[in-house]
């Protein structure tokens, strides 16, 4: 069975633009969600919405951050999604169907998994 050899730079480049690439799409999907609707009144939320859409909304803006610092901004928008399904979890008592979600979760642990490959390794 032949093996295939990925260079340590395309590995790099292939984790940072897969997770910029899922998180545009994702981030502009709930864009396009949020205009089509007219966006949201905070005020009609139940206290339960309302710690849901806070934490949402915290994963959407990790992902914008990890465009310029990638463990930082991947980091908020993984913990973000990881408490969200918590919270959904915890409230439903099941986890959710729909694959968005967890495609937010995946592209926040691959932006931190990005940032700690592409750290320069220090020589000792």
């Amino acid at each position: 069975m032949p093996f295939v050899h990925v260079s340590p730079s395309a590995l790099k480049v292939g984790l940072r633009w897969t997770a910029r690439l899922l998180g545009v799409v994702l981030v502009g999907l709930v864009l396009v969600i949020f205009v089509g609707e007219g966006g949201f009144n905070p005020f009609k939320l139940s206290p339960l919405e309302a710690i849901q859409m806070t934490l949402f909304l915290t994963t959407c803006f990790g992902l914008v951050v990890a465009w310029r610092w990638q463990v930082i901004g991947g980091a908020i928008s993984t913990g973000g999604m990881l408490l969200f399904l918590a919270v959904e979890f915890w409230a439903t008592g099941g986890f959710l169907k729909l694959m968005v979600f967890y495609l937010m979760l995946l592209s926040g642990i691959l932006f931190v998994v990005s940032g700690f490959v592409s750290r320069p390794r220090s020589v000792g």
